[in-house]
């Protein structure tokens, strides 16, 4: 399909391209003629000249309408070529995305731990967003718990929008058209809650008498009513601009607030309005739709007419325009009128209706995961269980990716051992992105899965902190005390690490039998990955909830031999000292 698409838009761009190359050299000889036809009427002063150049600059004129029009089509068809490039790329193992390393919060419940953001991260793996709306929507919905319901909402959203192959597209293709940076858009929320000011009762009733009295004065000039009449038609458009430089100050407040997001708003329309004419069936999306609805308008006329009124206040910087037309009528103080009329009407809807941009294209980019791998499984959702059936890394080659099955149903919490290498961390971030990928209601690379909605602790990546004259040590208590303190509020999933690391082996193993036992008063689902085999005792005091699981390697023709497949009890082979002795350390 990306193939198709891409060879497609090549066509397309061809036959563009060439009515560009004519268009351009259309410009040129209309521009020439004109020219040259306004000098033969000027020296032959033949008026029948001047029409025809009149004519020809009117052709001109018209090309170059037609041009633009014209070059923002090509734009659009040479993104959408590079969307499906892209993707093939990307497939192919060439192509990596945006790392949303502004994202990375060692703070976070899980984010940081299961590696969600930066280089060869899952929001670099999913990530198909233009806008940093979209950016900010698809980080804030990896980083959030929904609940069971929203699970399944947002399952039904991204199942309808892997099917609405073309809508992802030109959706897509329009968020990098847009190509808004986080300054623009914060702009623009600013703008939607700040307060305006009106000029005073006078030069309100000003703006409406003079240019009555500029216009009555050129009359009387046109027509000889009166020997003054020209100096009182001077006097009054001067008089004009003299109260459109007092209004500029009420003018710039309102450009200041909304500095350069014209063109971010009629981007946003187009994505408003596409949103707003395709049909869908899925209940999430069509709640979006009902909040674009605002009586008798659509939201896209509305975000439309907002960015045509700062397009136009933007021609104050336009010194002849801001003469011409202030001088005679006013202009831009009846546009920036128009825009607190506006303003009163649907500031409070404009950003919300701003931020479901954003939440589309999140979708979308889970709609695109979705399509790339159709193979992968979309989890039933229940209250209290948690299993998955040839469970796999989605970040792992297909060809490497060793699937394995796990579940937390009855006995809910997991013992893993598993010597160096054997794939324990690999493990625990499988069952971790996992289950992110299913609360964002994508599929997974399952055969069969069954999730519930729970709180997501992860101990896994924790670093020390001098700025804080914190230690490893000191940080991983910290994060355990917010797990067992979560514990105690509320049903949680945890995935450790072999944790405790920092202090010696008695003291390790003593702490972290006390940390499972903690966990399993408050019954609490997860698993945890240990070296210390002493630790997996602790199944025989809990074995209607515990389990013990383990990896295990072998030494075949004197060399290391790892198969990652999940296996029940405990880890009997080791390998340190076989691969120390086999590098000549010991």
């Amino acid at each position: 399909m990306y193939q198709d698409i891409s060879n497609q838009q090549k066509q397309i761009l061809k036959k563009l391209t060439s009515k560009k190359t004519v268009l351009s050299w259309f410009r040129l000889v209309f521009l020439i003629v004109a020219v040259y036809l306004f000098y033969l009427m000027m020296y032959q002063k033949n008026e029948t000249m001047g029409w025809w150049a009149f004519l020809a600059l009117l052709l001109f004129i018209i090309a170059v309408n037609v041009y633009l029009k014209l070059q923002t089509k090509i734009s659009y068809h040479k993104t959408l070529q590079k969307i499906n490039d892209d993707e093939i790329d990307f497939l192919k193992g060439a192509k990596t995305f945006d790392e949303g390393n502004e994202f990375l919060n060692p703070q976070h419940a899980y984010s940081y731990d299961l590696d969600l953001f930066g280089k060869n991260s899952i929001f670099q793996f999913i990530n198909r967003t233009g806008t940093s709306l979209g950016k900010k929507q698809l980080a804030k919905d990896l980083q959030t718990i929904p609940t069971e319901d929203v699970i399944k909402l947002r399952q039904e959203a991204v199942q309808e929008l892997t099917q609405q192959f073309d809508f992802r597209q030109q959706f897509q293709t329009l968020a990098l058209l847009a190509d808004t940076s986080e300054k623009e858009d914060n702009a623009i929320e600013q703008w939607t809650k700040s307060k305006s000011d009106n000029p005073n009762k006078l030069i309100q009733v000003a703006v409406i008498l003079v240019p009555v009295l500029f216009l009555l004065s050129l009359l009387a000039s046109i027509f000889n009513w009166h020997p003054l009449a020209s100096k009182f038609t001077l006097f009054f458009f001067s008089f004009n601009l003299l109260i459109a430089g007092f209004m500029t100050q009420f003018i710039m407040k309102e450009i200041g607030k909304g500095d350069k997001i014209a063109n971010s708003l009629q981007q946003y329309a187009k994505m408003i309005k596409l949103f707003e004419v395709t049909s869908f069936q899925s209940k999430y999306l069509q709640e979006k739709q009902n909040q674009l609805k605002n009586n008798n308008k659509t939201a896209t006329e509305i975000v439309d007419e907002l960015a045509n009124l700062f397009e136009k206040l933007n021609t104050i910087a336009n010194l002849f325009i801001f003469i011409a037309f202030n001088g005679t009528f006013q202009y831009h103080f009846w546009v920036h009128k128009k825009l607190l009329m506006w303003k009163q009407k649907h500031q409070a809807h404009l950003w919300q209706w701003i931020k479901i941009i954003g939440e589309i294209e999140s979708l979308n980019s889970l709609a695109n995961f979705a399509y790339n791998n159709p193979e992968y499984q979309y989890p039933t959702v229940s209250k209290n269980v948690i299993s998955f059936e040839n469970l796999g890394h989605p970040l792992l080659s297909k060809e490497k990716r060793v699937r394995n099955d796990i579940d937390f149903s009855n006995q809910s919490f997991v013992i893993l051992t598993g010597s160096n290498m054997s794939g324990k961390s690999t493990f625990l971030r499988t069952v971790g992105i996992n289950l992110v990928l299913s609360y964002v209601g994508a599929p997974v690379d399952t055969t069969k899965a069954v999730i519930c909605s729970l709180p997501l602790w992860v101990s896994m990546r924790l670093t020390d902190s001098l700025s804080d004259s914190e230690s490893f040590f000191f940080a991983e208590v910290k994060r355990l005390k917010q797990i067992v303190t979560e514990a105690q509020s509320e049903p949680i999933f945890v995935l450790l690490d072999e944790i405790l690391k920092g202090t010696n082996s008695d003291d390790k193993k003593t702490g972290t039998v006390g940390v499972i036992e903690k966990l399993h008063q408050f019954d609490v689902k997860g698993m945890i990955a240990t070296h210390d085999l002493e630790v997996c005792n602790t199944v025989d005091k809990y074995p209607e909830t515990m389990i013990n699981k383990r990896f295990e390697v072998e030494i075949i023709n004197d060399e290391l031999h790892f198969d990652y497949q999940l296996k029940e009890g405990v880890c009997q082979n080791k390998n340190a000292t076989f691969i120390m002795k086999k590098m000549e350390i010991i």
